[in-house]
């Protein structure tokens, strides 16, 4: 008999998000993509028919779907096997980079532990008959075995050991102390800090992808390049590499994290009547993430994960829009199904975790706005944050990002806009409220900036104005003006 075998390999967002520094979270998205790359290539080594990926080489595939003959559960069982193996060799050629005297410092014994507990694996199988119904029924399996969550009691032997700041179910396996002075030797013969604080008591799955993200580093675009890379699009980490603690204020210290995913693909994937369509979809949703990672890099951003319809990346503020919008009509012409992205301005020195939340929030109010349409969110710090989100045909930023490039536009326009919205009362008329609203677009020498016209009540028209001037604000950091000239121009 044939079975539908599906299986899910995780942790996922969490795994990727728990990270302090841009090499970290390369490392998580890197570590998952190989560890679900191992379990396709196991499955298609014990003659399975892979589905989803098609392609054992794919990248990205979290979730796998196969057609097989043989036992399902054994098979599963086996698979999982493979993807912990593959996990502790990657630890242990990881480690084998540090030198003895630091290899010494870990305890092995409790990194074993929190190893052989890390991976999320769960699988369920039915027979392959009619496949559109084999494949909702096994999806609704693997949903409800997912959510049967195993609280296997942990044996760390982590009495008075502090937790993980990065993951705080797991206790360090590292006295950071110790580790003020550890680096790795990378393949040119450099070497590179691992840069553990004092107070950084990682956990071994922490402690793994910092020592891996390190490795990897000649590939790795930190944050701080990042906002450089607005008006110095070819800046790279060297230049700075170990100044992140420094003092040197940056011109435009803002960058953009970009995060997009594909509309209503359960549906997609249900008008898959049989497996050799799924496969296509497949090959098609692979042959766009490889052009995800094109289109990236041409906005001179970092792609820190593509994996089917999933993307997330770094980019320069004023390459964000355009990269998000060329990434939305390349899935449509591709995959012929709509994208919806979330873009967040934030500031490089603030805590990863914190400016990937914001991505993915508004990467949620996209999807809440409709689907096919782009949230872009501004957090500066020490502000309240600001959101516009816009389908993609009525995106308006260009005639304000051109405003601002030109100096048509001064910093404070905005602002003295949004004093006077905010000021206007509900019983004071809508068109005298535009009539003010020309008079300090006249006074700021902005006349060629159209402001909306009242089409209804004075509340009503308020808020569109304010909507006007929100996306004003967004549209200063969009076009990348440096704040110091900026400022010299305002004043």
């Amino acid at each position: 008999m044939t079975y539908l075998l599906a299986i899910s390999i995780g942790p996922v967002q969490d795994f990727i998000a728990a990270a302090r520094r841009t090499a970290d979270l390369y490392a998580g998205s890197q570590i998952l993509q190989d560890l679900s790359k191992h379990a396709a290539h196991f499955l298609h080594s014990k003659g399975a028919e892979l589905i989803f990926p098609a392609d054992p080489y794919a990248d990205g595939a979290n979730k796998l779907l196969a057609g097989v003959s043989a036992d399902p559960k054994q098979l599963a069982e086996d698979t999982r096997s493979e993807v912990q193996k593959r996990l502790e060799l990657i630890w242990k050629e990881t480690i084998g980079e540090l030198s003895g005297a630091y290899q010494g410092r870990i305890e092995h014994e409790r990194a074993k532990e929190q190893l052989g507990r890390f991976l999320e694996f769960y699988a369920a199988w039915v027979p392959l008959g009619d496949y559109p119904q084999a494949r909702q029924q096994v999806e609704r399996l693997l949903a409800g075995r997912k959510a049967l969550r195993d609280f296997a009691p942990t044996q760390q032997n982590d009495a008075g050991v502090p937790k993980s700041p990065l993951d705080p179910s797991r206790s360090a396996v590292i006295d950071p102390r110790q580790w003020a002075e550890a680096n790795v030797k990378l393949e040119d013969g450099s070497y590179r800090p691992l840069r553990i604080k004092p107070t950084e008591h990682l956990d071994a799955i922490s402690l793994l992808k910092r020592i891996y993200g390190v490795i990897k580093s000649k590939k790795v675009v930190d944050t701080r390049t990042m906002a450089r890379r607005t008006h110095n699009p070819e800046a790279q980490p060297d230049e700075r590499y170990g100044e992140d603690e420094d003092k040197t204020p940056e011109p435009q210290p803002y960058f953009a994290i970009l995060v997009a995913d594909g509309d209503r693909m359960g549906e997609l994937i249900s008008r898959q009547d049989d497996p050799e369509a799924h496969r296509r979809l497949s090959t098609t949703l692979d042959d766009f993430a490889r052009k995800a990672r094109e289109i990236v890099a041409r906005h001179n951003g970092f792609m820190v994960y593509s994996g089917g319809d999933d993307v997330l990346a770094f980019l320069p503020l004023n390459r964000a829009v355009e990269c998000a919008k060329a990434l939305s009509e390349e899935f449509r012409n591709r995959v012929k199904g709509t994208l919806s992205a979330g873009v967040a301005l934030v500031h490089y020195r603030e805590p990863l975790s914190i400016s990937l939340q914001n991505a993915r929030d508004a990467e949620k109010a996209a999807k809440n706005g409709g689907r096919n349409a782009l949230a872009v969110a501004l957090h500066t710090r020490g502000g309240a944050p600001i959101e516009v989100v816009q389908r993609w045909d009525a995106l308006d930023w260009d005639e304000l990002l051109e405003a601002y490039r030109s100096r048509q536009v001064t910093r404070g326009l905005a602002h003295e806009l949004r004093d006077l919205v905010l000021e206007w009362q509900d019983d004071m008329r809508a068109d005298y409220l535009q009539l003010e609203a020309k008079r300090v677009l006249a006074r700021k020498e902005a006349r060629g900036l159209k402001i909306p016209d009242p089409t209804s009540d004075t509340p009503s028209y308020r808020r569109e104005l304010l909507s006007f001037v929100e996306r004003l604000i967004i549209a200063r950091f969009l076009s990348g003006i440096q704040e110091e000239a900026h400022a010299g121009k305002s004043a």
